[in-house]
């Protein structure tokens, strides 16, 4: 191969990546179990899953690619896109908080509202300070300052700790 054929691809490569900037696909978990969703991730730089259940909150927490889905979900991490997860707001007592947070994902409730997930012992103004809205999860045991708690009230932040 020469040097034109190589600067050829280059240019095809970093056109097609370009021309996937901020071209967002949304797929409900069902949707994303076929094969032909991963056509979206060529094209696309933004998925966003809808309709998820606790068992593929707890499958992809385990990182089961056995189930199809989640499969896919960590195909298009590979691919370089990023990838949020619409979880129920009644499900946020139930996550698997240490495994999800691990991932490099983002996660929102059904509406939209972002879903920060905190594995930290000692929760502060530091923590809370860059979020606005939407919903934290910790732990139980998780030990929250007087300045953080008054943060979370000031910026709209719902607290969810798990039992």
């Amino acid at each position: 191969m020469n040097s034109e054929q190589m600067q050829h691809i280059v240019e095809l490569i970093a056109a097609r990546l370009l021309a996937r900037v901020n071209n967002v696909v949304t797929l409900s978990q069902e949707e994303l179990r076929h094969g032909s969703a991963m056509a979206h991730f060529l094209t696309h730089d933004t998925l966003r899953i809808q309709q998820t259940d606790m068992c593929f909150i707890h499958q992809l927490a385990e990182g089961d690619r056995d189930n199809t889905a989640v499969a896919h979900l960590f195909e298009a991490l590979t691919l370089g896109m990023g990838v949020t997860v619409s979880i129920s707001s009644r499900l946020l007592l139930c996550l698997p908080l240490r495994s999800l947070a691990k991932l490099p994902l983002s996660f929102c409730d059904e509406n939209g509202n972002r879903i920060t997930l905190c594995q930290a012992k000692v929760l502060s103004y530091r923590d809370i300070v860059g979020l606005s809205g939407g919903w934290l999860v910790t732990s139980r045991r998780t030990l929250i300052t007087a300045l953080a708690r008054e943060a979370l009230a000031a910026q709209h932040i719902r607290l969810v700790k798990q039992e």
